[in-house]
C-alpha cells in the first residue's frame, strides 16, 4: 500500500505540487494574506492614517492575526426570516468559483493546472458570471431590505460591466486568433496586447473594477447607505469566507488581466529556466496590477448606480464596438505582429 501511494506520488508529483502549493491552496491562501497586508499599509501610506502604518508591530502582522482570530471566534447570528440552509452553504460555495478560475490561468509555457485548450477564455467568462448570481442570491436569502437592494445592485453590475468585457475580450481573440490562454499569452511575443488594445484595455479595467466591486464601482456593497449590501446579515467565519472570496475574486479577474493585456508569463529569462521565469514575471506584473488598483481606489469616489449603468450602457459598450472596428483593420494591415 506504502509503496503504491509513494509511487503514485513519484508520477504525479507535479500535479499534486500545483493543486496544493502554486497555483493550489497555498498560494491562494497565501495571496489572501498578503493581499488584506499590503492594502491596508499602502492606502494607509496614500491616505496618512497612523493604525494600519505603525499598529501590529512585526510589519503589521500581528494585527492581520489579531482580526483573523476575531472573526473566527464571533457567534453566527442568523436572520430570523431567511432561508436558513441557503444561508449557511452559499458563503461556502461562494470562494470556490474564483478558485476554479484562477487555475485556468498560465503562468508559464508549460505550468498550467487545468488547460482547457481552446476554451480556456470561454470557460474563464462563462464560470465568472457565476459569482455575481451567488453574491445577488446571499442577498436575497438574507431576507433583508438593505441585502435585497444589494443584491438588485449587483445585477445591475452585472449587466453593466460583463457585456462590455466580453466585448472588449473579443479584440484580444481577434489578434491573437484563439480563445487559448496559452496561445494568446505566445501571441504577445512580439508586443503586449496592452499597446494595440489600449482602448479595449481601458474598457477591459473599467468592467474588471465591477466584476470585483472594487472602488469606484463597489455599488452593490456601498456600506455608507446599504451598511454592507449584501454581506449586511454576515457574522463571523461566514462573514471571513465571504471576504476571501472578493479577493479571490479580485487575484482570478488581475491574473486574466496579465494574460491578456500584459504579455501574461512572457518577459526576460532571467532564472535560465523558462517556467520559473514565467512564473516570475506573472507574478510581478500581477503586483503592478494591484499597486494600480488600489491607487484608483483611493483616488475616486464611488459612482452610483444610474451612474454606473450608463457608463456601461452608454459609453463603455460603444468604445467596445470602436475598439472592434480598429481591431479589424489593424489585423488586415499588420497581421504579422501577432499570432492567429
Amino acid at each position: 500500500m506504502i509503496e503504491s501511494i509513494l509511487k503514485f506520488v513519484e508520477a504525479n508529483f507535479k500535479t499534486l505540487f500545483m493543486i496544493t502549493v502554486f497555483p493550489g491552496l497555498a498560494f491562494i491562501f497565501g495571496f489572501l494574506i498578503f493581499a488584506v497586508w499590503f492594502e491596508r499599509k499602502y492606502l494607509a501610506r496614500l491616505m496618512v492614517r497612523m493604525g494600519p502604518v505603525h499598529c501590529g508591530k512585526v510589519l503589521g502582522w500581528l494585527q492581520l492575526i489579531a482580526d483573523a482570530i476575531k472573526l473566527i471566534t464571533k457567534e453566527f447570528i442568523v436572520p430570523r426570516f431567511s432561508l436558513r440552509l441557503l444561508f449557511f452553504l452559499l458563503p461556502i460555495i461562494l470562494p470556490v468559483i474564483p478558485a476554479i478560475l484562477v487555475v485556468l490561468i498560465p503562468y508559464a509555457k508549460d505550468y498550467i493546472l487545468y488547460d482547457a485548450g481552446g476554451n480556456g477564455l470561454i470557460l474563464f467568462l462563462a464560470l465568472a458570471t457565476i459569482y455575481p448570481v451567488l453574491s445577488m442570491l446571499i442577498g436575497w436569502v438574507s431576507n433583508n431590505k438593505f441585502t435585497i437592494i444589494g443584491a438588485l445592485r449587483t445585477i445591475y453590475m452585472d449587466v453593466a460591466a460583463e457585456i462590455p468585457i466580453v466585448l472588449s475580450v473579443l479584440g484580444v481573440v481577434i489578434l491573437a486568433g484563439t480563445y487559448d490562454l496559452v496561445s494568446i499569452v505566445e501571441a504577445q511575443r512580439k508586443i503586449w496586447f496592452i499597446i494595440p488594445q489600449i482602448l479595449g484595455f481601458i474598457v477591459f479595467l473599467i468592467g474588471y473594477l465591477g466584476m470585483t466591486e472594487r472602488i469606484p464601482m463597489d455599488f452593490p456593497v456601498a456600506e455608507v447607505e446599504l451598511v454592507f449590501g449584501v454581506k449586511t446579515e454576515y457574522t463571523g467565519p461566514l462573514y471571513l469566507l465571504m471576504m476571501e472570496a472578493d479577493y479571490i475574486n479580485w487575484l482570478a479577474w488581475s491574473l486574466l488581466l496579465v494574460v491578456l493585456y500584459l504579455g501574461g508569463y512572457n518577459g526576460p529569462n532571467i532564472f535560465g529556466n523558462e517556467t520559473i521565469s514565467g512564473i516570475f514575471w506573472t507574478l510581478i506584473k500581477l503586483f503592478i496590477v494591484m499597486v494600480v488598483i488600489l491607487t484608483v481606489k483611493i483616488s475616486y469616489a464611488r459612482l452610483r448606480v444610474d451612474q454606473a449603468v450608463r457608463l456601461g450602457w452608454r459609453v463603455l459598450i460603444p468604445l467596445s464596438f470602436i475598439n472592434l472596428v480598429i481591431t479589424i483593420l489593424l489585423k488586415y494591415y499588420f497581421p504579422g505582429l501577432w499570432g492567429g
